[in-house]
């Protein structure tokens, strides 16, 4: 049988002297799996090298090495795989031959994951991250991506030709004219029912017109989206605060609250580290600047920010116009910080803890301190201004999304 359209590959690797310590393992495997799986393809038991004939074309591996022994299976299965995670159990020589096998896989290129077995579950949960990644990656493939008005002028190295994207990405960069925008903003129409969207604020520093025309440019970035169907955008919101008098940031807000990739300054590069992180998470993505780096702490601000707690709305904090939100991330959850380079060749990514801070206005209206081991390298080994962050441990899926594209994994946090 052979594996060419099965997205992820599951076997139980044995040496044939070990299958009597094997029991029901593959069974319980087989059961947990069940018919939940689609494009997986489970091959059960592995006990030779001749068997590993019908397992090419394999996308991602999942190998459970249940006894020692099994070097040459391990090498074998991995080497069908374009990446391969493997699980190794306690007893039966499973961990020496994981051991003594992963060595070589690397020395190969072949990327390699090795985790505990503690039940089928085990399994299956990785079977279903490696499928929500690769659904992942496939819809930022698929997706239209809007620019509006072009990158702001300070972006001098925040920026990607739409060709580039095509090449490296596979997203699609759709211009728009800031006219257009600014249009949509005109003959967008707000009503009672439309404040809805914020009557959650645990206070609010600006008066009721200013939110009525930042919902005005929330509809307009509606209109926009549905009419150019776009699966994410970045305007160049700074100009409405000289054309219009307001700013982009609640609307903005509102659209990553939806899970809707939205990023500020025409960031191309950080949308499209948006939209990832969304994709694979089904997260909201905080879009920030680090304003301050000492040691492992860093603290991230921007006057836009998911609505996923308490929070106030407030002026932009540079113009004191429009509608700016502060967010409270709540202290002790861990967080995922990330950003792909503008030449869309790496990833990098760290996890941290979030910590508290005392709010000060002489920052963006958002801040986050986050604790996150080598953090100075975002000062050393400056890739732009703006990074995502997403509350929760989503390393492991991005690591493998970006390999999927095909870009390198720089881990902030393992210097």
């Amino acid at each position: 049988m052979k594996s060419s359209k099965a997205r992820v590959l599951v076997g139980v690797l044995s040496s044939p002297l070990g299958v009597g310590a094997i029991g029901s393992l593959v069974e319980e495997i087989a059961r947990a799996l069940g018919e939940k799986t689609p494009q997986v393809e489970y091959a059960g038991l592995i006990k030779s090298v001749s068997e590993l004939e019908r397992l090419e074309g394999c996308k991602a591996g999942v190998a459970l090495v249940a006894t020692g022994g099994t070097e040459e299976l391990i090498i074998g299965f991995a080497e069908k795989c374009g990446f391969t995670t493997i699980f190794y159990r306690d007893g039966f020589n499973s961990l020496p031959a994981v051991l003594e096998a992963t060595p070589v896989l690397r020395d190969h290129g072949k990327k390699v994951y090795l985790k505990r077995y503690t039940s089928p579950g085990d399994i299956l949960s990785e079977v279903e991250k490696i499928s929500r990644v690769y659904e992942a990656v496939g819809r930022l493939k698929s997706c239209r991506l809007g620019l509006i008005g072009g990158p702001s002028t300070w972006l001098v190295y925040s920026r990607v030709s739409g060709d580039l994207v095509k090449e490296r990405i596979g997203s699609e960069i759709v211009l728009i004219p800031i006219e257009e925008f600014v249009r949509e903003i005109d003959r967008a129409v707000v009503g009672e029912g439309d404040l809805e969207a914020v009557r959650g604020a645990r206070g609010v520093e600006v008066e009721g017109g200013e939110i009525s025309k930042a919902l005005k440019v929330y509809k307009a970035l509606q209109a926009i989206s549905e009419k150019y169907n776009l699966c994410g955008l970045t305007p160049r919101c700074f100009d409405l605060i000289t054309l219009r008098k307001t700013t982009g940031c609640l609307a903005l807000s509102l659209l990553n609250t939806s899970l809707y990739p939205a990023a500020c300054e025409g960031d191309v590069p950080l949308l499209i580290s948006m939209a990832l992180g969304e994709f694979v998470s089904g997260k909201p993505a905080f879009m920030g600047n680090p304003v301050i780096v000492h040691g492992d702490e860093l603290v991230l601000a921007h006057c836009t920010a998911p609505l996923i707690s308490s929070y106030l709305l407030l002026t932009h904090f540079e113009s004191g116009l429009g509608v700016g939100v502060s967010v409270d991330y709540p202290v002790g959850r861990e967080a995922t910080l990330f950003r792909i380079d503008p030449k869309l060749e790496n990833l990098r990514v760290g996890l941290g803890v979030v910590e508290k801070w005392g709010w000060r206005r002489d920052m963006c209206r958002t801040q986050i301190k986050l604790r996150l081991k080598g953090a100075e390298r975002i000062v050393k080994e400056s890739i732009g201004n703006h990074y995502a962050l997403i509350l929760g441990d989503w390393v492991e899926e991005l690591t493998l999304a970006s390999q999927l594209l095909g870009l390198r994994v720089d881990r902030i946090d393992e210097t």
